[in-house]
């Protein structure tokens, strides 16, 4: 029996970048400057605004250094803001503009996930998410 010479961590994490780096140049085309790690971020307070940093990186599976580069980011581009709850604690909320670029890049997301998932069946897209949640509920 031949031995298999990739990973299931080695083909899930190529698949989710080149899912990510594919959106990217769809995203860059519509000329939108917001790749898919901002993105995530973006789409997640878009649609639970004003949770703070901490609860955003749970969310997103993220650990808080990692999301404050990208909210730094964000915020320099005016799509988001920090607004301090305590000294220790700012409430991120989308902004304006924030909210109004999201609805556009998620039509770029449905468009580059069509590409991505060509040739892939409804019922094999279904087992293969319930698979990758089994995963997860497995680890965790």
């Amino acid at each position: 029996m031949e031995k298999k010479q990739h990973t299931l961590g080695f083909l899930l994490a190529r698949a989710s970048n080149s899912m990510a780096m594919y959106l990217n140049s769809v995203l860059r085309k519509e000329g939108i400057d917001l790749p898919h790690s901002q993105f995530v971020i973006l789409k997640r307070l878009y649609f639970q605004d004003g949770i703070s940093q901490q609860e955003l990186a749970d969310l997103v599976f993220k650990d808080t250094s990692a999301i404050k580069r990208t909210l730094d980011i964000l915020e320099k581009k005016g799509l988001i803001e920090r607004i301090p709850v305590t000294m220790r604690k700012n409430s991120i909320k989308i902004t304006d503009a924030g909210r109004a670029l999201t609805p556009k890049v998620m039509d770029c997301l449905e468009r580059s996930k069509e590409t991505c998932l060509h040739g892939i069946s409804e019922d094999e897209y279904r087992m293969l998410t319930g698979i990758l949640e089994r995963i997860h509920q497995n680890i965790n």
